[in-house]
């Protein structure tokens, strides 16, 4: 407004204008007010004169300095220095407010009780007319449990960055490309490779050429699914020789929760596959003379026959005995004897053509598979040309020994289209050479099927001895090798024969096993064995009683309510019962798992009877609920001098520890046996060297004893 105007401005004019002005200052006075307010109530403010001496002091800069305003007024800042921002901290804050432009910065402060605070502070300088800077106002706030978790979280990547660094096992974080985005320096050791600092390199460039596709689609897995995965490979080394790894694979979340990258936790499993790879060739390879077993042969069979049938060809099976082995073991010893059973594996597979397969059942048993033979001729002439190979004098350990077989032959396709149809016809062909007086063999004839009259009698006298209860219970104990303690023992079911006398197991169990008796059978030896255990611990006798189940027995459909009405019958405590079973569950696999799992979770221990001897494989051990692995007294009769029975039980021992479960060796006779376990890490045993199976009445004797 002009000053004309304003001079021409009436008195009431003059006082609207006036009151407008007055109105307009107090509203910015308000304003200001208002502004300060909220600014004492959420900021420590401080106005410093140029050298940086204290002049105001807001409630919130004594309340978190703990100072009074009387303390702060006067001072100047290195009062609450804290020792923690070098000289050249403030330094460089100095150089910026003093040139008047504005410092921004965080600060570590000490309040009066000595406590550390942290402020995050802006310094405005403010300057007179003359340019010159008057005094300084700083803005401060409190970012104290914002520092602290920063400082928290750092020692926390700061604690994980040295276990990443210094575990055995190899962290990683990879893309969905494979592309490395972390790698723990632990890889140097493992894989013996050297990563340059900015090359991280791809995971699959160091795969195994045949194993990449796995982990591919271990981490597509990972990203479509979000959960983890295991996964194991082959790495390759500088070495040359790869090694096999476990892999744990979990997904890292961004925060929409989707799969941004994978965590990998990788360790070295080689000593762990190649006992696996031990233990493997163990289950399909016979212990003694490295032949297939059982299990592999009739495999092999089954495959043979589905070729055999595409092609409409013709085989034939032959089944093999030593005639009076027996007596060969009796005369000259079991070393002998093994010395025989390896001489003859030899010599049968120099008779048969390169694709025809020899195995070895057990005892000796041998069987041997022809494959694309064109008439029966063919076969004669293999079995004549075995039975004089076989009559060749033998030379074992400068002992000369002729020996003669007796071979039954079955054909495909007349005598059956099954392995074990095939392979049973051979056994009822060998049976008639054996019955006529041995030294020869025989085909398969239908009318050999017929059964003999002593199984007749054996079945009808095992029905009676179950009705008449002519069965007893006699118990093996358990051992610590090393301290000699009483461990537990084995429930063993004898038949004393009011006529026959003392019935051995080897005949009974088979007939009971085909003709389902051992279902009625092993439910009173199960019922007998927790009832004297049961007295037993009430005596203070605390042990563990094992009882056998039969392959049949772990399929009936009530086995676990059974067993779990027996223990409430008995009053015997479900953990100190231990069932054992036979590596032939193995061939219904899932659904012994699922009654092994039932028993388990009932509080009862579950062990593998005579493991090594056919279908054990710690591929499907690892899978089971199983507590404890009794090695087959096979490999224990020789491994006091044999290097490759120790170097067997020592990775069973090994795998078995590293899955957790116990291991005991069966059949220990000799005390350099006992020795050569301790040696290779079994801790438990049983056998004639602490005692043979007992009755009753002698076992309490021998607890009372011990």
């Amino acid at each position: 407004m002009r000053q004309e105007a304003v001079m021409e401005l009436s008195p009431q004019e003059w006082e609207e204008l006036l009151q407008e002005k007055d109105e307009k200052l107090k509203a910015a006075l308000q304003e200001l007010a208002d502004v300060r307010r909220a600014l004492d109530k959420s900021s420590i403010v401080a106005i410093t004169d140029h050298r940086g001496i204290i002049l105001s002091a807001n409630d919130q800069f004594c309340r978190i300095s703990k100072y009074s305003r009387s303390e702060l007024i006067g001072q100047d800042h290195r009062l609450l220095n804290s020792g923690h921002h070098p000289k050249a901290f403030f330094k460089q804050m100095w150089a910026t407010i003093g040139s008047g432009q504005i410092w921004r910065g965080e600060i570590r402060n000490r309040a009066k009780d000595g406590s550390m605070y942290w402020v995050d502070t802006t310094i405005v300088p403010f300057v007179d007319q003359q340019g010159k800077i008057t005094r300084y106002v700083s803005i401060r706030s409190d970012i104290t449990d914002r520092k602290n978790m920063e400082e928290e979280l750092q020692r926390s990547q700061e604690k994980y960055r040295i276990i990443a660094e210094n575990t055995s096992d190899i962290i990683s974080m990879v893309d969905e490309r494979g592309d490395f985005l972390y790698l723990s320096p632990s890889h140097r050791m493992l894989w013996e490779h050297e990563v340059p600092n900015g090359q991280i390199q791809n995971l699959f460039g160091w795969l195994e050429e045949d194993d990449r596709e796995i982990m591919d689609y271990a981490i597509r897995y990972v990203y479509s699914t979000g959960k983890g995965y295991m996964a194991e490979c082959r790495i390759r080394t500088e070495r040359g020789t790869p090694i096999w790894t476990e892999t744990k694979l979990n997904p890292i979340l961004d925060e929409a929760g989707n799969v941004s990258a994978v965590l990998l936790v990788t360790r070295d499993i080689t000593d762990r596959k190649l006992s696996e790879e031990t233990i493997h060739h163990l289950a399909y390879h016979d212990a003694l003379t490295d032949l297939p077993n059982r299990r592999m042969y009739i495999q092999h069979v089954t495959k043979e026959i589905m070729q055999a049938k595409r092609f409409q060809s013709n085989m034939a099976v032959l089944f093999l005995d030593m005639d009076r082995f027996k007596d060969i073991n009796d005369s000259f010893g079991h070393d002998v004897g093994d010395l025989l059973l390896i001489e003859t594996a030899r010599r049968l597979q120099a008779c048969v053509e390169q694709g025809d397969i020899v195995a070895r059942l057990g005892g000796d048993e041998f069987t041997i598979l022809l494959r694309q033979i064109k008439e029966q001729p063919q076969a004669e002439m293999v079995a004549q040309r075995i039975m004089a190979e076989l009559q060749k004098p033998f030379d074992l350990n400068g002992h000369l020994m002729s020996i003669s077989c007796s071979i039954g032959i079955a054909l495909f396709p007349q005598d059956g289209d099954q392995a074990e149809d095939l392979l049973k016809r051979a056994d009822t062909a060998l049976y008639s050479v054996k019955s006529q007086g041995r030294n020869g063999y025989a085909f398969f004839d239908p009318t050999m099927e017929a059964k003999s009259l002593e199984r007749i009698l054996m079945e009808n006298e095992l029905r009676k001895a179950i009705e008449q209860e002519q069965f007893h219970i006699y118990y093996q104990p358990k051992m610590d090798i090393a301290t000699q303690q009483l461990t537990g023992m084995e429930a063993l079911v004898r038949w004393i024969h009011p006529e026959l006398g003392v019935i051995s197991p080897g005949r009974f169990i088979p007939v009971a096993e085909e003709t389902g008796l051992i279902v009625e059978l092993g439910e009173w030896i199960l019922r007998e064995a927790c009832k004297q255990n049961k007295k037993w611990q009430d005596e203070g006798h605390q042990l563990k009683v094992s009882v056998n189940l039969s392959a049949r027995q772990i399929f009936q459909k009530d086995l676990v309510e059974m067993v779990t009405r027996i223990l409430g019958e008995t009053g015997l405590a479900p953990a100190w019962l231990e069932l054992e079973i036979t590596e032939s569950i193995f061939v219904k696999m899932e659904e012994a798992t699922v009654v092994l799992k039932q028993l388990r979770d009932a509080g009862i221990q579950i062990s593998i009877d005579d493991f090594g001897t056919g279908y054990s494989s710690f591929s499907y051990i690892k899978s089971l609920p199983v507590d404890t692995i009794k090695i087959d007294a096979s490999f224990i009769r020789d491994i006091h001098h044999n290097q490759e029975s120790q170097a067997i039980v020592k990775a069973i021992v090994t795998i078995a520890d590293s899955l957790q479960m116990n291991v005991i060796a069966e059949g220990i006779e000799l005390d350099d046996q006992a020795e050569a376990l301790q040696q290779n890490g079994c801790v438990h045993g049983q056998g004639y060297l602490f005692s043979k199976p007992l009755a009753t009445a002698d076992f309490e004797h021998f607890l009372l004893n011990r």
